[in-house]
């Protein structure tokens, strides 16, 4: 088990604070604005509004989840006189529900299903830790696109023309290389949340079979 049964969550609050600090610094040097301003597509910013939904998401699994902890660190200690409801600890409905007498693949079914209920909806973290990637490549097709229509509009050389056709030039390499970096990025960051929550999950599950074995071994 893990050294802390809230483990789990203060890595989330780390991990959290730690991105909000750092946003807050580029907000107050103007990257931030400037990214979101030059950004006419808005792609960033459904970016961003994705990766706050998945981080708060992620907070609220990573309670979830320190609870069950808590809940399995009290049948560790007392499984005699413990006691839940069903649905409330997902190790002692695992534990109440198990026969060493009954099949294996009984047993095995058992805890697949508090593996599934361990991991839980992190699967929509995953798929937005996705999207932000393929948004972001999206953003960077959009962005040449938006180049390449600008040069198509040169018809002469005048000056005046050139600089007006350069200026949406660079906006459109603005659009491209922003929104890449912001899907990388946020990216990076819930891949890394998710990935805490679902070892987390793994362990938790690993302990109560563990404890399963064990406790019907001396009940035996």
């Amino acid at each position: 088990m893990n050294p802390h049964k809230y483990t789990i969550f203060l890595y989330w609050l780390l991990i959290a604070s730690g991105t909000a600090l750092a946003a807050a610094i580029v907000w107050d040097q103007g990257l931030l604005l400037k990214i979101f301003i030059l950004d006419n597509t808005r792609i960033c910013a459904f970016i961003a509004f994705c990766f706050v939904g998945g981080t708060l998401l992620a907070g609220w699994r990573s309670l979830y989840l320190s609870r069950q902890a808590e809940y399995l660190d009290q049948i560790q200690r007392n499984p005699r006189r413990v006691q839940f409801e069903p649905g409330q600890s997902i190790c002692w409905d695992y534990l109440s529900h198990h026969d060493p007498m009954a099949k294996a693949s009984e047993g095995q079914l058992l805890a697949e299903v508090m593996a599934e209920e361990a991991r839980g909806n992190h699967q929509i973290g995953w798929f937005l830790a996705g999207l932000m990637i393929k948004l972001g490549l999206l953003g960077t097709v959009v962005g040449f696109v938006m180049m390449l229509a600008t040069l198509q509009g040169i018809s002469t050389l005048d000056v005046k023309d050139i600089q007006g056709v350069m200026a949406q030039t660079t906006g459109g390499m603005g659009v491209a290389m922003y929104t890449t970096l912001v899907g990388l990025v946020g990216s990076i960051l819930m891949g890394l949340q998710y990935i805490l929550l679902d070892r987390f999950a793994d362990g938790l599950v690993a302990c109560a079979v563990r404890f399963a074995h064990v406790f019907n071994q001396a009940k035996g």
